[in-house]
């Protein structure tokens, strides 16, 4: 994973403001959590007519890896919150990108941890590959609309997936996975 900066940082349960990209491409949050950190992220709308805290954004399970997640527009914070078991005080950094920027998913990805990958290609099979747990694909426009699930299961789980297309990939995974292109 190409890390970026991470200029916001806290223990424990924390407010960000989003530091949306420019409207041509999605915005993504990477965030890095202590060895020992679990927590949460949800969207939140914080504006002087509405506060609203919005869908979970991603999960960040133990050890000192990098998650990362599409932030839809419609949210102007982040909120971090440690679950009500585990981590007392998680440590956690977090940053912002414009999707254009992620690397491309030219022949295959692998983690043990929620990413979002860049596809530039045609219509397409991927396959994925899951050891156990739960998972969710979820396909998006470059700009980061037009969110369409593509799969969803508890593992194992060894099969294709249809891929609309250019976009990004959002994998939501918190155990090993790997997705392949066709060759």
């Amino acid at each position: 994973m190409e890390n970026i900066r991470l200029p916001h940082t806290g223990r424990g349960n924390g407010t960000v403001p989003v530091s949306h990209a420019p409207n041509s491409t999605a915005t993504v949050v990477e965030i890095k959590g202590g060895a020992l950190s679990a927590f949460y992220v949800y969207g939140l709308i914080d504006t002087p007519d509405k506060l609203e805290q919005g869908r979970m954004i991603v999960t960040h399970n133990y050890g000192g890896h990098r998650t990362r997640a599409v932030v839809p527009r419609k949210y102007t914070h982040l909120i971090v919150r440690r679950p009500s078991h585990g981590s007392l005080f998680p440590r956690w950094k977090l940053g912002f990108r414009a999707s254009d920027s992620l690397p491309e998913l030219v022949k295959s990805a692998e983690g043990g941890h929620p990413n979002v990958l860049r596809y530039a290609g045609a219509r397409t099979t991927l396959r994925l590959e899951v050891s156990k747990g739960y998972v969710a694909l979820t396909h998006r426009s470059l700009r980061g609309e037009g969110e369409k699930e593509l799969h969803r299961s508890n593992g194992p789980f060894r099969g294709t997936v249809e891929l609309p297309g250019s976009g990004l990939v959002e994998v939501d995974c918190l155990v090993r996975w790997s997705v392949t292109l066709p060759q």
